[in-house]
């Protein structure tokens, strides 16, 4: 599989958050590069938990910006983060119950949420953040 590769389409015009974006990308990149690098259950579980705890973050720093300026769909931006996190916590869990690298339909779950994500999800607050803050 390809990693995703970051380019200027991906920025939310806020640095922190495209900031916060590119790392988790990097991250996922690394879980699509697992079969090359051979990493065992224990560094793959590792990778999970650093993306879940990074995801978690960036979801509260993305969420209470919105909130602050008075995003007014963040209601939807929260229900999605919501839904992606229990997506997460059970690729999580699999991947630490079977002690088994993370299978490619997960991988590229992983991949097409992000992509999709900020392309499209993450876009549509763009303009209003550009209007309240700028770069």
């Amino acid at each position: 599989m390809k990693k995703i590769l970051w380019d200027k389409s991906f920025s939310v015009g806020v640095e922190v958050l495209d900031q916060q974006h590119k790392q988790i990308v990097e991250i996922i990149n690394r879980l699509i590069d697992e079969p090359k690098e051979g990493f065992g259950p224990d560094e793959v579980a590792r990778i999970l938990d650093d993306l879940a705890k990074f995801v978690h973050y960036h979801f509260q720093t993305e969420e209470q910006l919105l909130a602050d300026h008075g995003y007014e769909d963040l209601r939807t931006q929260q229900a999605e983060h919501k839904e992606f996190r229990v997506e997460l916590a059970d690729l999580c869990m699999g991947s630490m119950r079977n002690h088994t690298i993370v299978p490619i339909n997960a991988l590229l779950y992983l991949k097409e949420w992000w992509v999709d994500h900020i392309l499209v999800k993450d876009m549509k607050y763009r303009p209003f953040l550009m209007n309240r803050i700028g770069r």
